[in-house]
């Protein structure tokens, strides 16, 4: 459904094709609530899978409550008296090597299982989460806003710096977030391991499909991720106005669950607005370059990793491309400014041959570094160890 979710999906799948028996135990948020009885039967089996619904959806009337107390909001709505009573039934029925926690927020839960299982606990964050915010605050213009957030955003930070104080290690996305967790405490050990990804579910791709009709720039992204929004905003307020002076050809596709309704109005003969996208791999198939206009944010873009197994040229911004091991030029473009990334665009929406051999490049990197059996066999490693140390 999100990058979050696909990040979740590879990890598990590659841990179970290295031998590793796992469970999932999640949360089922409001917010974006998923019927799991739709998940494949495989998959419920094999990871014996649980979930608990957890009310998360963002209330102002709370938000303003959470003034007088010291927790962050952000963190606060994440805990449930449900999940604290099936983390311990689940803890006293089976004994766990280890256990990693796929969220910051879900760290709220470690004195629950403190109490109830020896094994080492594990934070593997997907983003260093108030570096997000921090930044996102930036385009924040009302002051009452403005105010409210800055001091959930404090209290945040303050959670994130402490969290390496209680956990046995990290398992960092990138080197930019693991360097920050380092610097907040060297108590427990950090191992920067990326996403991976299932390029055997490629099999029966057409990648010559991109190449045969009209050219297409698109962006797909869940747009309740405030980073995402942000991304967009920028692209249609900033970047779109010089391309549609510039008539190449072609168009652009941007496309997410929860398009916000003011995206819509920029939709034209050139721009194509779309909402959630029901089969992926299907959309993509025919369009040549994904764009990441990403202003904020950390962790790694699942959806970049995704781009570069299906052999795209993919035009990023440098902080959308964090913690990709790219050349810029030759397997990724780097776009920092409306002028640059919309000359980009328009390069690449006229050169099919540009495209063929980014897009070539992008595939090799995304094959050789990002496939998920491998990225999981290096947790394993990292998970020996840990037990290891632990007696």
């Amino acid at each position: 459904m999100d990058g979050g979710s696909q990040l979740m999906h590879y990890t598990t799948s590659g841990l179970l094709s290295n031998g590793a028996d796992v469970k999932v135990l999640a949360v089922n948020p409001t917010r974006n609530f998923i019927n799991t009885e739709t998940l494949p039967e495989e998959y419920r089996r094999s990871t014996r899978f649980e979930s608990v619904t957890v009310d998360t959806k963002i209330r102002p009337v709370n938000f303003l409550l959470n003034l007088f107390r010291e927790e962050s909001y952000f963190i606060e709505r994440f805990v449930s008296h449900d999940m604290v009573m099936k983390l311990q039934s689940v803890l006293e029925t089976e004994a766990f090597d280890i256990i990693q926690l796929e969220h910051l927020y879900l760290c709220r839960y470690l004195p629950v299982i403190r109490a109830f299982s020896d094994a080492p606990v594990i934070l593997r964050p997907q983003n260093v989460e108030y570096v997000i915010w921090e930044r996102y605050i930036r385009g924040v213009k009302n002051p009452l806003n403005r105010f409210l957030l800055n001091i959930a955003i404090a209290r945040l930070k303050k959670f994130e710096q402490n969290v390496n104080e209680h956990l046995d290690g990290i398992i960092a996305l990138t080197r930019e977030d693991a360097d920050l967790f380092i610097s907040f405490s060297d108590k427990a050990p950090v191992l920067i391991i990326p996403m991976g990804y299932d390029t055997d579910k490629l099999n029966g791709f057409d990648f010559e499909k991109q190449y045969a009709g009209l050219p297409v720039a698109y962006h797909l992204g869940s747009m309740d991720w405030l980073p995402n929004t942000e991304a967009i905003k920028w692209f249609l307020e900033e970047v779109f106005p010089i391309l549609e002076k510039m008539k190449v050809p072609g168009k652009i596709s941007i496309a997410g669950r929860n398009m916000p309704s003011w995206a819509y109005s920029y939709a034209s003969e050139f721009m194509e607005i779309s909402g959630e996208i029901t089969a992926p791999l299907k959309y993509q198939e025919d369009k040549p370059v994904m764009i990441v206009p990403l202003l904020s944010g950390s962790g790694i873009r699942a959806k970049i990793i995704e781009g570069l197994a299906l052999g795209k040229t993919i035009i990023s911004t440098s902080v959308g491309a964090q913690g990709i091991d790219y050349e810029n030029g030759k397997n990724i473009l780097i776009a920092d400014t409306p002028s640059e990334f919309a000359g980009l665009i328009g390069k690449c929406l006229s050169d099919r041959g540009l495209c063929r051999k980014i897009g070539r490049n992008a595939r090799d990197l995304g094959v050789s570094r990002y496939q998920y059996k491998s990225t999981a066999a290096e947790m394993i490693d990292f998970y020996i160890k840990l037990t290891m140390d632990n007696g």
